[in-house]
């Protein structure tokens, strides 16, 4: 799968709980194709997640829209 719709901008991005049970799956769009990709996941998750109801959870995109694309982990 290279994505998560027809447009390549969105990305698919499971959410974890603390102790590590999968919580939820959502389509977020990846603001930046160039830059540092750690940044550019963390600003697509903030204009995407405003009222922060994953706050604390673990996100994974797996194939982010990037220039230089590996699987991501960080915390929310």
């Amino acid at each position: 799968m290279s994505n998560y719709s027809d447009d390549p901008e969105m990305v698919r991005v499971d959410f974890f709980k603390p102790i590590g049970k999968w919580y939820a799956t959502e389509s977020i769009r990846f603001i930046r194709y160039k830059g540092l990709i750690q940044d550019a996941f963390r600003d697509s998750l903030d204009i995407h997640l405003e009222n922060k109801r994953y706050n604390g959870m673990t996100a994974v995109c797996l194939n982010p829209y990037h220039e230089h694309s590996y699987p991501l982990m960080i915390k929310v």
